[in-house]
């Protein structure tokens, strides 16, 4: 048990994802239970934005977790615990589950973190971290959630219900100070690091104002935009956060911009040099009155010359090289005009 090292994931354990997903996908099987699908991006990426908990036995894969946030960060959910066959038995889930609710902590400090789960023993540990059985109204109500229990085989409980209960016990962690847990200080650095928020590009010589900044802006709102554009770019949600790390760095040969100003909006990712704009759409897309907002906002940039592709959080968890595709070929047709 010594030898197996259990460590936040980053970048270079990538080349097990595959092994990961095999391994939880056999699991459910035995169980007889639905799992929520995930794609190899999704993991990567996880790893990558120190949002997973991966456990080694030398170069040997063992066990691994990740973490989701929901409804703007203010739940947050320790999801995919899985250990490998060969390693059961001794312990390692309890270290990997440990290790998993302190980064999701020491990262997001007020959000409640809960889970739903039928093993005992995932119960046992969930009490012994102090998590509390719940009803389903104290969960998020986040529709991305709960599209993920579409997997299950016990789905049908959950619609026959209006999802107030299903096979699963909800469980709910409030926020205190006990962390079961201790983070390495260069992984403390790293989580810094990522959340730093990214500076806006510099003047080049020979722009005389910083109106060129915003010059795509409806300058009477412009101080109000601005605060809510800063807000979005710190507290992103998990689509949001694959498609920035996508396109961040001219990935896909052009530059974008983040919660950028244009008129009286804020489009989530524009480049302004194609005039094309990426919108992610979360659950509240869905409501009728917002599909028409949509629909008018769309129609309006549209008229002045940009190019609008819309994507749901969804799509872009479930089906990420497909947006990564669509986003590529229209970049494509655009340089191409």
């Amino acid at each position: 048990m010594d030898k197996i090292k259990v460590v936040v994931a980053e970048a270079s354990h990538e080349k097990y994802v595959d092994t990961i997903l095999k391994t939880i996908e056999d699991a459910a099987k035995v169980r007889g239970t639905g799992i929520a699908k995930r794609t190899h991006e999704y993991l990567a990426t996880k790893m990558k934005e120190a949002k997973a908990v991966i456990a080694l036995d030398g170069d040997t894969f063992a066990g691994f977790s990740y973490i989701e946030t929901w409804g703007n960060k203010q739940y947050v959910t320790t999801s995919g615990l899985i250990v490998h066959p060969d390693y059961r038995g001794i312990g390692l889930a309890k270290r990997i589950k440990d290790m998993t609710f302190t980064l999701a902590r020491t990262r997001w400090p007020h959000a409640k973190i809960f889970s739903l789960t039928s093993g005992a023993a995932v119960m046992k540990m969930n009490t012994e971290l102090g998590y509390q059985p719940v009803t389903f109204a104290d969960l998020t109500d986040d529709e991305a959630f709960w599209r993920g229990c579409e997997g299950c085989i016990n789905v049908d409980v959950l619609h026959r219900t209006g999802r107030k209960y299903c096979i699963c016990t909800a469980m709910l962690y409030d926020p205190e100070e006990h962390l079961p847990a201790k983070l390495p200080q260069e992984v403390l650095d790293r989580i810094k690091e990522i959340e730093k928020p990214t500076p806006s590009p510099s003047l080049g010589r020979g722009e005389a104002t910083p109106k060129k900044m915003y010059q795509a802006a409806d300058v009477s709102v412009y101080d109000l935009l601005k605060d809510f554009a800063t807000k979005n770019r710190k507290h992103p949600t998990e689509g949001e956060s694959i498609t920035w790390n996508m396109l961040k760095g001219r990935q896909m040969g052009v530059s974008f911009r983040r919660q950028h100003i244009i008129g009286q909006f804020i489009a989530d990712f524009s480049c302004p040099t194609l005039k094309l704009i990426i919108e992610i759409d979360g659950g509240y897309h869905h409501l009728p009155s917002q599909q028409i907002n949509d629909a008018e906002r769309t129609a309006w940039l549209n008229s002045r010359g940009y190019t609008v592709l819309r994507f749901t959080n969804e799509e872009i968890i479930g089906n990420t090289n497909e947006v990564k595709n669509k986003i590529q070929e229209t970049i494509w047709k655009l340089k191409n005009k």
